[in-house]
């Protein structure tokens, strides 16, 4: 059976919207994209000094000089489905089309724990492209809905992977 286009999102809004890592995110404890992490602490004058890159011949500093100074961490994204839906650009659907499809969706938790865990490995590399060029992270919950993240699916169309 061959989905039309607002099943397929709806489907997609369903799997961003319920599925989760198992560890909630705190707005309070991550830093904003503006502020990056520091390594000084957590206090207002550790959040507030910027980044210092070195310029020029490089030579040893003092250890009172390396306190003083921030270290931008280059650490993944706790949750991905946190940074998924930070990108979504994509208007929101409603109608009885939609809401059947996420109650298909909603009714088989087992379907969506093996698709998701069939995910991982494709993921975070499609969420890095999407943003690297400003499309919809809606986009790379598709292949939920397409194949279930087989990269061996075959439609009746005989249309092949994932997408």
């Amino acid at each position: 059976m061959k989905l039309t286009a607002a099943a397929c999102l709806a489907g997609i809004l369903l799997l961003a919207g319920c599925a989760g890592t198992g560890t909630p995110s705190s707005s309070s404890s991550s830093p904003s994209p503006s502020s990056p992490p520091t390594a000084g602490g957590t206090g207002a004058a550790a959040s507030r000094a910027a980044p210092i890159y070195p310029s020029g011949q490089l030579a040893p500093i003092a250890s009172s000089e390396a306190r003083s100074q921030s270290v931008v961490t280059l650490a993944p994204p706790a949750d991905m489905w946190d940074r998924i839906r930070r990108g979504f650009k994509m208007p929101d659907l409603d109608s009885d089309l939609v809401r059947d499809r996420e109650q298909w969706y909603a009714s088989r938790p087992d379907y969506i724990q093996r698709m998701t865990e069939r995910s991982n490995k494709y993921i975070f590399h499609i969420v890095e492209e999407l943003e690297r060029r400003n499309m919809p992270t809606e986009l790379a919950l598709l292949p939920y809905i397409e194949s279930a993240f087989n990269p061996q699916a075959v439609s009746s169309a005989r249309a092949a992977g994932m997408w």
